[in-house]
């Protein structure tokens, strides 16, 4: 068998895997649809997702859809799906990520159950998610037993080298996106070889486009035209799937599907790498609060950036930074330099302004020496508050913009030294690390 041949056993589920999961979900809907108090709501179940569509990679999840009228308040919805959530689900939790939803256990299969209300086609959708029934029957109706493999085929491609899933922490491709692709070019191949050629902001027409698009990748709903399917694909997501493509291509390999386990550097290849480069280690633990990965990570990329500009603002220059959720929160920083000079230049107004002879006032007797003449503004050397990036973090993290659902309280900050610690290798090699996935 050829590699795809070879992948797609791997992939399909066994006969007595289908039943069992065709078993689980018929009996989910049957308790879900009768009960009393939802069937007097109008409450629809509807199992969507990839396992209603027959694109499911072994061991999937149960996605079922709660769809009420759209005359229904939100938060009896909300109620009764938690509800039915408690009297079905094994190990049952609230989750919210654009819209709340419950998770849980059901005969063994993890469940997410979803409130949205009944949409038609060409609607004005009420909450977030109302178009996902909708997506589930254009699939079901436009897909052919062999694309639906080959759909397998692309998801299995896509997780394989880090972009599957449109959750803030992948930032990739959905589920439901591959399926597009795999109907527009008609099967996996022909995606890979249309995708080595793309261009940011590449545009894939699968219905008559609107315009207004904006995005890294842009691939019209059929269900509703207003809508860019691909808005969640992060440019570094959409970049390595045209490279993961091109390479393919040229040498395909299980790898691409099925990755190595990446093993962590030594705490001596750690600082060999990093001392040939000359570049110095930063890192900031916070705990994660609790947060549902669903909120977790987008967090942690406001909170990444945030820390990174307050580094930029006090004059150190990141060359490369990453989060890890390792139990708590790592925040880790490459940095070109993490000491900086006493002395910092301090621009002050130009000559001829009102308040330049307060400057030239204030600062007459500075620490470095008094103000001078440049370019016809006042300039002075003052003493810089911190010298150095883990006391950038330590004492004006106040400054920084971490994302509503971190605190400040409690951040850990690992100078150069205390980073490369054997403790820290598994969240130092992510950085470090730079290989594709397929590489390793």
């Amino acid at each position: 068998m050829g590699i795809e041949e070879t992948v797609l056993a791997r992939l399909l589920p066994t006969v007595d895997e289908e039943l069992s999961l065709s078993q689980a979900a018929s009996e989910l809907i049957s308790r879900l649809s009768s009960d009393p108090e939802a069937l007097k709501m109008g409450m629809e179940p509807r199992l969507v997702g990839s396992v209603a569509k027959g694109t499911y990679l072994r061991y999937p999840d149960l996605d079922i859809f709660l769809v009420f009228p759209t005359d229904t308040a939100f938060d009896n919805m909300a109620s009764v799906c938690e509800r039915l959530g408690k009297a079905n689900l094994d190990s049952m939790e609230r989750r919210f990520a654009d819209h709340p939803y419950v998770h849980g256990v059901f005969q063994g299969y993890e469940v997410d159950l979803v409130p949205c209300y009944h949409m038609e086609k060409g609607e004005r959708v009420l909450s977030a998610v109302d178009r996902t029934p909708l997506h589930t029957d254009h699939i079901i109706e436009s897909i052919n037993a062999q694309q639906q493999n080959e759909a397998r085929l692309l998801k299995a491609f896509m997780k394989g080298i880090g972009v599957y899933g449109a959750d803030s922490k992948s930032r990739g491709f959905s589920g439901y996106l591959t399926e597009l692709l795999i109907l527009h070019y008609g099967d996996f191949s022909s995606v890979l070889n249309a995708a080595s050629v793309w261009k940011h902001g590449e545009v894939v027409l699968t219905v008559p486009t609107v315009d207004g698009y904006e995005g890294n990748l842009i691939v019209n709903d059929p269900v509703d035209p207003r809508r860019n399917v691909a808005s969640a694909v992060h440019i570094d997501s959409l970049s390595i799937f045209i490279h993961a493509s091109k390479e393919y291509t040229v040498r395909p390999d299980e790898r691409f599907f099925f990755p190595r386990k990446r093993t962590p550097m030594s705490v001596e290849e750690a600082s060999e790498a990093i001392s040939a480069r000359g570049t110095r280690l930063l890192c900031a633990i916070a705990s994660d609060g609790g947060l549902s990965d669903d909120n977790l990570h987008s967090q942690a990329h406001k909170a990444l950036r945030g820390m990174s500009l307050l580094l930029i603002r006090k004059g150190f220059k990141v060359l490369n930074a990453k989060h890890v959720h390792n139990g708590d929160l790592h925040f880790i920083f490459e940095l070109e330099h993490d000491t900086l000079p006493d002395a910092e230049l301090h621009n002050g107004p130009p000559i001829w302004v009102s308040n330049s002879q307060d400057f030239l006032t204030k600062w007459k007797d500075g620490p470095f020496g008094p103000p001078f003449i440049e370019n016809g503004k006042w300039k002075v050397f003052r003493r810089r508050m911190s010298t150095t990036a883990a006391d950038v973090l330590r004492s004006d993290l106040k400054e920084a913009s971490l994302g509503a659902g971190l605190s400040r309280n409690g951040i850990e900050v690992l100078d150069h030294d205390k980073a490369l610690n054997e403790n820290m290798m598994k969240v130092v090699s992510q950085l470090l690390d730079s290989r594709m996935s397929w590489d390793v």
